[in-house]
């Protein structure tokens, strides 16, 4: 019983030692300061974090008939036309893009300026463009429309290019104040979205490229791995340090060469 205790209390004794050198090792290699700054706050770094999902509205078409029977049925009354007010009528040619009702039921939504509003489904459009998109993807933090900002061969970006989102005024605000407006463009201030049109599941896992990485050491496991990644990417060391890093904590001999491949 004895032994038992004293060899816990050596290793006990082993442990606050190696936690002592690896504080050393954090205070000397690795800035601390830098660990606080989210993505505003470096333009070279940034941190990985996983954004909101947006909101998604899927554009699908009804009928405007059944929409007033379900209203009829549900309400009791019959859902009128709109009044038309200051002698200011809606043409003929406008018609819902979703539910496909007549301007009978159509609302002048801002004064003239082409933006119109149906009564009985509710869909927001304009004349020039009525937003038949299949898909279309919202901000989550202010609601705004994503703009597709560029086209890749997978994927899509789409941005909020809202000036008073939430998301961007607070971005806004830790960057310097001193920083030049062409030097803005490394940060990431606006929320953004990457649309992935690839097919995942058509993909044969069977027929990669040649140049395709392996991620199977040859004298390390997949758990080393995972520490090469975790110095190296998270507490943004270099693989020299990195390696270093792995030698002086963990007792892993292991070249820079390695961390980098």
């Amino acid at each position: 019983m004895d032994s038992i205790i004293t060899y816990l209390l050596l290793y006990n004794q082993y442990l606050i030692k190696l936690v002592g050198e690896l504080l050393l090792f954090i205070a000397k290699y690795i800035p601390l300061k830098q660990m606080l700054f989210d993505d505003s706050n470096s333009p070279e770094y940034q941190k990985f974090k996983v954004d909101r999902l947006p909101k998604i509205l899927k554009f699908e078409k009804v009928d405007y008939i059944l929409l007033l029977e379900y209203y009829k049925h549900r309400y009791k009354k019959v859902l009128k036309p709109v009044k038309i007010r200051n002698g200011k009528s809606i043409p003929e040619s406008i018609i819902c893009p979703k539910c496909g009702a007549p301007h009978d039921y159509i609302y002048d939504n801002n004064g003239n300026k082409g933006q119109f509003q149906c009564k009985i489904c509710g869909t927001t459009f304009k004349e020039n463009n009525n937003a038949t998109k299949p898909l279309v993807f919202k901000c989550p933090y202010c609601g705004h429309t994503l703009v597709v900002q560029k086209e890749r061969k997978h994927f899509r970006i789409h941005k909020c290019k809202n000036p008073d989102c939430s998301y961007y005024l607070k971005n806004i605000k830790k960057i310097p104040k001193d920083l030049d407006e062409n030097e803005k463009h490394k940060y990431k201030l606006h929320y953004i979205y990457r649309e992935f049109t690839l097919n995942f599941f058509k993909m044969d896992l069977h027929m990669l490229p040649k140049s395709a990485v392996n991620f199977s050491f040859k004298k390390f496991n997949p758990h080393i791995m995972g520490l090469c990644l975790t110095y190296h990417v998270n507490l943004k060391l270099s693989t020299r340090q990195t390696a270093h890093a792995l030698a002086e904590v963990h007792g892993i001999k292991i070249s820079h060469t390695m961390v980098a491949n």
